[in-house]
């Protein structure tokens, strides 16, 4: 039997891929043609980092908040400066987010010291 986690995972797969695919659709379907329109590449192209932004803003914003000392709000401070910078070097999105994920782990770990 499919577990709570795992249908939830699915679910956001299914939206994430319907929030890709449905814009290129419904904008073929009335252009009648089989290019996207400039317009619609600009958005199609800002909904990953978005999305992204939204999810970080999210799941750090607890750490934050409830923290008890510097040390985590210092550690999403540099991993977004981690991000931005990796960014601004190689662009794209995928190395600039596991950057950031690295970096936050890593100051994390050694902060708590385990």
């Amino acid at each position: 039997m499919i577990s709570e986690t795992d249908l939830i995972v699915i679910l956001c797969g299914a939206g994430t891929f319907l929030l890709r695919f449905l814009p290129i659709w419904q904008n073929r379907r009335k252009v009648k043609s089989t290019t996207t329109s400039l317009a619609m590449q600009r958005f199609l192209q800002g909904i990953g980092p978005a999305a992204i932004s939204a999810l970080l803003a999210l799941s750090l914003w607890s750490i934050v908040q409830d923290s008890q000392g510097m040390t985590p709000t210092v550690a999403v401070a540099m991993a977004l400066l981690g991000i931005y910078l990796v960014k601004q070097i190689l662009g794209g999105i995928g190395a600039p987010t596991l950057a950031g994920a690295v970096i936050y782990g890593l100051l994390m770990h050694f902060a708590v010291g385990v």
